[in-house]
């Protein structure tokens, strides 16, 4: 199964631009994914410079924040410079904010705060963190939340491929496929127009689901069905022992790590793409120009 590239693309990226690891891993994403938030390292790479890179990412996925690590020492970068010149390209195309390790003197993080606050105008923060990586999640998390990185989704959907499997029965009929996305709250698949008689908002018992081989069943309520190009797109929401919408917690906790490698991986299968092309200069500087419409 391909997935679409404009499917990828869709809703608000959040992207730590050289991040400091020793204050911050790349193991958090996976719990902030768990959050709602979308969230990917970008580190340096001497055949691509940072800034290249960042105009990928604006043309691309359109609406992005980044989060810049201002302590990252790079050839060729000085930071205000690196920043005035991104924002006097592309304006409110991408929001920005920094990040920096702990200052000694209030004095030193003042002078910080007016120079990416007051003359740069950024408007996503001027953000210190501390020695501890664990104060630093939270510290991040409230960045996030107050930058409404989530966008406009409570949950984010990780586009499946033939790895996601489900199958069910209704009225004694077994039934079987691959999900087309699935969520910590829902999940998604199409059939053959007429295919399966459920009616919308009818619960359906036992689904039983292998996700990049972690197995479990749940029960769902379909929430929504329409007609599309391949067929019919049933929308089934998650229901827990309890009857409540959702997985149980248990459950939760043991798919959330499959679901964000598969949304992760997606994204990163396209920016391995798209660098590819601007190493060998074959990228456009327009959207998703050369680039193709799956993957």
């Amino acid at each position: 199964m391909n997935i679409s590239i404009k499917e990828i693309v869709a809703g608000r990226k959040t992207f730590f631009i050289a991040p400091d690891t020793s204050l911050f891993t790349e193991n958090f994403l996976e719990e902030y994914f768990a959050l709602g938030y979308e969230c990917y390292f970008i580190d340096n790479d001497k055949k691509i410079s940072l800034k290249k890179k960042l105009e990928v990412l604006i043309n691309i996925f359109h609406d992005v924040l980044f989060f810049i690590n201002i302590d990252s020492n790079i050839p060729g970068i000085e930071w205000v410079k690196f920043i005035k010149e991104i924002l006097s390209k592309y304006h409110n195309q991408a929001c920005i904010g920094v990040l920096y390790e702990k200052r000694q003197t209030r004095d030193d993080r003042i002078k910080l705060e007016n120079t990416y606050l007051r003359e740069l105008g950024l408007i996503c923060g001027c953000v210190q963190l501390e020695y501890q990586k664990n104060v630093n999640f939270g510290i991040i998390e409230k960045v996030l939340f107050a930058n409404q990185a989530q966008g406009r989704r409570k949950t984010i959907r990780a586009l499946c491929t033939s790895v996601c499997t489900f199958s069910f029965n209704v009225e004694n009929t077994p039934y079987s496929g691959v999900l087309q996305d699935i969520s910590l709250s829902h999940f998604s698949f199409v059939f053959p127009v007429g295919k399966v008689n459920v009616k919308l908002y009818e619960k359906v018992s036992d689904f039983h689901f292998n996700i990049k081989g972690f197995l479990f069943r749940s029960d769902a309520i379909l929430i929504m069905q329409r007609t599309v190009e391949d067929g019919d797109l049933y929308v089934f929401s998650f229901v827990n022992e309890r009857g409540a919408n959702g997985l149980d917690q248990r459950i939760k906790q043991l798919l959330i790590p499959n679901v964000y490698q598969l949304m992760s991986s997606n994204c990163k299968s396209l920016l391995d793409q798209v660098f590819k092309k601007v190493k060998s200069e074959e990228y456009e500087n327009e959207d998703l120009m050369g680039i193709d419409e799956e993957i």
